[in-house]
Formats: structure tokens, sequence, C-alpha cells
């Protein structure tokens, strides 16, 4: 017992901010994110501020092709950032792990900026929350692994701004088509498009409205009235996006 006590003391301790883990949700990060960060930060305290992808690999229960794009996400969005230094007596370059961006990011959150101007009302409640604590608001429920990846990937692959994705979430909650696959085909038609921002989303949205508006009243002109046939009128239906159809 009194060696494994030793080689615990040994090991020494990782010191890890209390106000990131109580707010690492609100600016953005997932657990498996979190976690990572934490490894790293890890790493850095045993003296490895540039861990291998392997080494990684080697604590987590991930693979190591989503540990890469994990990392690759943390970078391209501002948490961390990969450094470089020089030893000016053997001029050998090495690389290590910044984390001042992540902390920028949780005073920012303290202080309640970086408040977009698109996020919906359900998302202003006196503090900065993150797209996927939005998206879960509105779908009533925690996101499954797979919608947290679709999400990371209409980002990171496709290259949607966060503003956009709100936009085409609001877009779905307002034609009551609350599902994954329906924001996704509002994005790719927004992208085909050419649409890249929300003011150009909700015009692209209002044209097509007032089209099937227009139609619908052409087309109930030439039927019977409800008086003669029985039949209820038929709502107005809003832009089916699932329905679009395209050029290939």
């Amino acid at each position: 017992m009194s060696d494994v006590l030793l080689r615990m003391l040994e090991a020494g301790t990782t010191s890890l901010p209390n106000l990131l883990l109580q707010h690492y949700r609100q600016i953005g990060l997932l657990d498996e994110e979190m976690m990572i960060i934490i490894h790293l930060l890890a790493f850095k305290a045993e003296g490895k501020p540039f861990p291998t992808m392997h080494e990684l690999e080697e604590r987590l229960s991930t693979e190591a092709s989503v540990v890469v794009k994990r990392l690759q996400r943390l970078v391209q969005q501002g948490y961390i950032s990969i450094e470089e230094t020089v030893d000016p007596s053997t001029r050998v370059r090495s690389e290590w792990y910044c984390f001042t961006p992540l902390h920028k990011k949780v005073i920012a959150c303290l202080e309640g900026k970086a408040i977009s101007e698109d996020i919906p009302d359900a998302a202003r409640n006196g503090s900065v929350k993150n797209l996927y604590a939005v998206f879960e608001e509105e779908f009533g429920r925690p996101l499954s692994p797979i919608e947290c990846e679709n999400l990371a990937m209409w980002i990171d692959q496709d290259g949607y701004s966060e503003a956009l994705i709100m936009a085409a979430l609001r877009e779905a909650v307002i034609s009551g088509k609350l599902f994954f696959r329906y924001i996704d085909r509002i994005l790719f038609e927004w992208h085909r498009n050419n649409i890249r921002t929300p003011q150009q989303a909700r015009e692209y949205s209002l044209k097509f409205r007032k089209h099937q508006q227009r139609s619908g009243q052409t087309l109930q002109q030439g039927l019977p009235t409800v008086a003669a046939s029985g039949a209820l009128p038929q709502e107005f239906p809003f832009y089916n996006w699932l329905e679009e159809e395209t050029d290939s």
C-alpha cells in the first residue's frame, strides 16, 4: 500500500479552474471535448505540453479519428491554440498547447459578452448559451451523440456559421418539422442558393412562402366552396424544404 501511495504522490496533481468546470457548457464545449482538455492539462503537469495522438488515445475511451476531430474543433473554434517555441541554444523547435483562449472565453462568458444578435429569444435569459444548449432547449431533450456530431460537422466540415444554423433551427420550429434531417436540408438549400447570412435566409424563405400563398389562393379559386363540397379549407402550408427539387 505504501508503494501505491508513493506513486500517487509522485504523479502530482492537475490544476483545473473550478470556473472552467462550472461554465464549460456555456462556452460551447461538449463533455468529450472537456475531457480532452483535462487530459491535455494533465500531460502539461507531467512535463508533456504537446502529447501525441497515441498518448491521448491511450487515456481516452475514444478512437483516434474522433480525438483528432475534437482537437481540430477546439483549435478552429478558438478554445485552445498551438504555439511554437525555439530553444535558443539548440535551435530545436517544439510545440505546445496554449489554454489562454479558453480562459478568455470563460471570462467573456462571465462578463456576459459575445451574445449574437441572431440567437433566438430562448437563448437570451441573462447568460451566454451555446449552440448545443439552444438545440436541446428547442428539442426538449438532451441531444444524442450523433446529433452532437452533426452540429460539429455543420460548423467544421460544411463551414456553416452558428448564426445560420440558428436561423435554420428557427425555420424548422416555424415549420413544425423539428428534426435534424429537415434542418440539414434547409442548410443545404441555403448553401446551394448562395445564402450565407440569416437576413438572406429570411428573405429567401419569405419569397417561397409568398409564392406558395399565391399558388394556394389560385388553387382555391378553382375548387368548390365548403358549403357545396362539405370539405374543410386547407391551412396554408409552410415551405417544405424536404420536398424542394434539386438540379441533380
